[in-house]
């Protein structure tokens, strides 16, 4: 749909994203993030688990409001940790509000699971060992960012509010600032998300979007009546323009393939959330 500069071409991988299967989960994994043994992550799908419809079947989310479902959630958390080889008990999982707030974790804070301890949270940071952060997704864009060479990490949930906000660009700071990581030491994913083939939106939100970035209004598709941005590429190219050195973009499109993904737009609300989890090993 657009065209990228040289410096971009050269620093967006443009790797395969296939599903796997692993003790019955489907899962994604970045190519550029699974290189590098100090890190473990995963971008789950819809599929393996025991919540029941609307919410089938491997849903993440507490939002459902009923005991069972938030029941389900738990004990498909519990699942994913245990595949994943990573401590449920100390798994960090903030309430999302769809803003630019991070969330710092340091060595010495406790962390005790559950949303209530990181409310209006929309981007988790941590350089501590072995600490799995969780967020949710349902067509919003899902990003890992890793420094290797600081071993620190940011997982950030990024919806059209916050792609405008440049929440992305405000993780790469917060890692320099408490890590001293430089963003060319950094790569990042950007994982399944609502793609520009179904993300129709208003001129106020793709003017808002486009100001987020130099050179790239073509990230808005205007062939419809109505503008359709591509919120997985502008996640990315904020990414770039930062200073980090690599971005892997997976090409799904969650509301195109809701029987891998849950799809909020798709579904009129009615449904799941997906997650994506890393921890620095």
């Amino acid at each position: 749909m657009f065209r990228l500069s040289n410096f971009v071409e050269k620093s967006l991988q443009k790797n395969v994203w296939e599903l796997a299967s692993d003790s019955g989960l489907t899962l994604l994994h970045s190519p550029l993030l699974k290189k590098h043994k100090g890190l473990k992550h995963a971008f789950t799908t819809r599929l393996g688990g025991q919540s029941q419809a609307p919410l089938d079947s491997f849903n993440l989310g507490r939002h459902w409001d009923t005991d069972e479902s938030r029941l389900d959630a738990m004990k498909n958390r519990e699942r994913l940790c245990r595949i994943l080889d990573l401590d449920f008990g100390r798994l960090a999982v903030p309430g999302q509000k769809h803003t630019t707030n991070i969330h710092w974790i340091g060595n010495d804070d406790e962390i005790k699971e559950g949303p209530l301890h990181f409310q209006s949270i929309d981007a988790l940071t941590t350089n501590k060992q072995q600490q799995p952060l969780l967020l949710h997704y349902a067509d919003c864009v899902p990003v890992i960012i890793y420094a290797p060479e600081k071993q620190a990490l940011s997982v950030i949930h990024a919806g059209w509010r916050g792609t405008a906000g440049s929440i992305v660009v405000e993780a790469v700071k917060n890692l320099g600032e408490r890590t001293g990581a430089r963003p060319q030491e950094m790569i990042a994913a950007v994982g399944p998300a609502i793609g520009p083939c179904c993300f129709e939106a208003g001129e106020e939100v793709a003017q808002a979007l486009c100001a987020t970035v130099s050179g790239f209004e073509a990230l808005i598709n205007r062939a419809a009546p109505k503008p359709f941005p591509d919120l997985k590429a502008f996640n990315a190219l904020q990414l770039l323009q930062a200073g980090v050195a690599e971005v892997d973009v997976s090409d799904w499109c969650t509301s195109c393939n809701t029987k891998i993904f849950y799809s909020h737009r798709k579904e009129s609300g009615k449904t799941g959330r997906q997650g994506a989890i890393a921890a620095l090993v």
